[in-house]
Parts: structure tokens; sequence; C-alpha cells
């Protein structure tokens, strides 16, 4: 019994092996009979006109998916390294103003110095600016000057204190200086203009300030480039949300692509269910469901199907053949178990009759005591009423 339990497995999961090959050769054959309609003009008999508009619908909608998370997958791959190469811009157009701020800077005092002499409009309100500072200045300088010659002057002892007193004059100056320059700078910021420049300039600033003005249109122009592919960088950025848009992302990528993907998995089992279930459609007009040739099937089919119908039948008559193993020993398996049946209830039999002989013998017994009962009752009674006049005084 064992043992036919343990064949029975071995051929149940033997069947389930050969179906799974069977359905696997079923989709492989609707596959190539879709394939063959989509690029054959001649129709096929045995493929329904829904069925393959359906299976193109389902294959159209799954390669759309399939281009949607590309182009998804393509837009965020550019974008995060947009995000790179803006960064590296942004800090690039930041060093670049550092360095237009110093060179401004230098430019705007050099051009001052240049020209404060030259009485041009555009030094004056810079001139008026500074000349508190410039009068500061030049107290100072009268101070130290005065503080020099009195150290010249003085002893050993006195050169010690004048020398500390120049330290502080002389820082006192340099504070003086820087603060007349932020001034310059700041007032020559708003008069010293483009136009005011090119008035100036001509064909070329004389000695260092060319240089200097040199220097600063190069860091401009460097400036104009840099900030010209920061412009390029934020349009393509926007096309590429634009992109993403279209693609259906409203809230992240990854989001989107999880259920584009879940919808291709869809897709691709209904498109495999399609093409099963068209290759068990046509392989039923050939062969019968044991694997037997079908006398009225078409001759004239595609070569290229021949091999998938051969297979097709050839499982067949496997299952047909296991599927009898398998009844023949479930059958088997049925008939032992009637017959330990048969066994059980014939032993319950016996015993049944040696209960009844048992019953009999207890019948027989209880009936022999019923007489015996019966008799002493009968006696009993006889004496109670002999005794029932002695003393009851009648």
């Amino acid at each position: 019994m064992d043992s036919l339990k343990k064949t029975l497995s071995e051929r149940k999961k033997e069947r389930a092996d050969l179906q799974t090959l069977l359905d696997a050769l079923y989709k492989e054959y609707g596959s190539a009979q879709f394939e063959y309609a989509l690029h054959n003009t001649t129709p096929l008999a045995s493929i329904a006109a829904q069925d393959f508009e359906a299976w193109k619908s389902l294959r159209t909608k799954r390669q759309d998916d399939a281009d949607t998370i590309l182009a998804i997958k393509t837009a965020q791959s550019r974008q995060n390294e947009l995000k790179v190469f803006s960064g590296e811009v942004d800090k690039l157009l930041r060093e670049q103003q550092q360095a237009y701020e110093k060179a401004r800077n230098i430019f705007i005092l050099e051009f001052f110095n240049t020209y404060r002499h030259d009485s041009l409009a555009c030094i004056t309100p810079i001139l008026s600016a500074v000349e508190p500072l410039d009068t500061a200045i030049a107290q100072q300088e009268q101070e130290m000057r005065l503080l020099e010659q009195q150290k010249t002057e003085a002893n050993f002892l006195k050169k010690i204190t004048l020398s500390t007193q120049l330290i502080t004059a002389k820082g006192k100056l340099n504070s003086l200086q820087k603060k007349r320059d932020t001034q310059v700078i700041a007032s020559g910021d708003e008069v010293i203009t483009d136009t005011v420049i090119s008035e100036v300039r001509g064909d070329g600033f004389s000695g260092k300030l060319e240089e200097v003005y040199t220097d600063l249109a190069a860091i401009v122009n460097k400036q104009d480039e840099i900030a010209a592919r920061k412009e390029t960088l934020i349009a393509e950025q926007q096309k590429i949300s634009e992109t993403l848009t279209e693609c259906g992302v409203d809230s992240t990528p990854q989001k989107r692509i999880t259920v584009l993907t879940t919808a291709i998995k869809t897709s691709d089992e209904a498109i495999g269910m399609a093409e099963q279930q068209q290759g068990i459609v046509s392989a039923d007009v050939f062969y019968t469901a044991e694997g037997a040739k079908i006398e009225a099937a078409p001759a004239d089919i595609p070569e290229s199907f021949k091999p998938y119908l051969d297979s097709i039948a050839e499982y067949r008559v496997k299952l047909h053949k296991n599927q009898l193993n398998i009844t023949y020993i479930e059958n088997e398996i049925a008939a032992a178990a009637e017959s330990r049946k048969i066994e059980a209830l014939q032993k319950a039999i016996i015993g049944y009759k040696d209960g009844i002989q048992q019953y009999e013998q207890l019948i027989a017994a209880a009936e022999q005591d019923i007489v015996q009962s019966e008799e002493n009752k009968a006696a009993l009674e006889q004496k109670n009423a002999e005794l029932l006049p002695q003393f009851s005084g009648e």
C-alpha cells in the first residue's frame, strides 16, 4: 500500500512536470502564430480576429509602459547629472563673483588714482565723498612726520615712547586709508559706468590701468560664459521636468516606475495567457486531447508550426498515458482499501454473531428467571391471602 502511494505521488509529479512543459509549448506555439499573423498578410484560420487584436493591444501597452520606464530612468539619471553640474557651476559662479569683486575694486582704485587730477566729471563725486578722509589722512601723515622728527632728535628713553606713538599713529593711518579706499570703491561703483569707461579708455588705458582693466574684462567674460551654462542647465532641467510630467510622474519617479512595473507584469501575464490559449485552440484542430491525429485537420500549415504540433502531440500522449497510469494506481489503492474494509466487516460480523449467541443465552436465562419469579410471586400472594383474615378481624 505504501509502495502504491509512493508510486502515485511520483506519477502525479511527472504529470505536473509534463503539464508545465506542455503549457510552455502552447505559449510558444501561440506566440509563433501571433507573430506570423503580425508579419504576414495571409490570415490564419486558427486565429480569431478579436484575439489577435487583443494580443496586439496588450503588446503595445506593454511596450509603451516599458518605454515610459526607460524614459523616466534616463531622465532621472540625467537629472542627477545636472544636479552635480549645476552645483559645480554655482561654485564657479561664486568663485568668479569673488574674483570679479576683487578685480573691480582694484580697477576702481586704479582708475581713481590715475584720473583724480584730470578733472573728469566722474571723479568729482568721488573726491567729494572722500574729502573728509583725505583731510584726516593728511593730518595723520603730518602727525607721523612730526613724531618721526621728534624721534630723530630725542634721547634713547624718549625714542622708545615715540616709537610706540608712531606704531599707534601708523595703525590709525592704515585704518583711515582703508576707509578711504572703501569709500572710493563705493562711490566709484556708482559713477564709473561702462559708458564712462568706454569714453575715457578710447583705444586703451595707459600703464597699469589697462592691465587691470583687461583682467577685469576677462573675469566678466568668464562670468557671462558660466551664467550662459547655468541658463542652459536650467533649461534642460525644465525640459526633464516636463518629460517626467508627461511620463505621469506626480510625486517621485520610483513610485511611477513601481506602478508601471506592476502594469507590465499584469500585461505579461495576460499576453502569456492569450498565447497559451491560442496554442491550445490551434492544437485542438490537429490532435485530440489524447494526442491522436485528427484526420480532418488541414494539411496546409506553415512549416514552422509543425515542430510545435509534433511536440504537443507527443506530450499529450505522455499525459494521457500518465493519467491512465494514475487512474490505474488510484483504482488499485481504492480496491485495496475496499479489501481492508471487507476484512474488517467480516471480522465485525463474526463478532456480532458471537454477541447474538451470548444475548440469546442471556435471554433464555432471563425468561427462566421470569417463570421462577412468577411462581414465587403467586406463592407469596397465596400466603398473604391466608394471613389477611387472621389479623384483620374478619
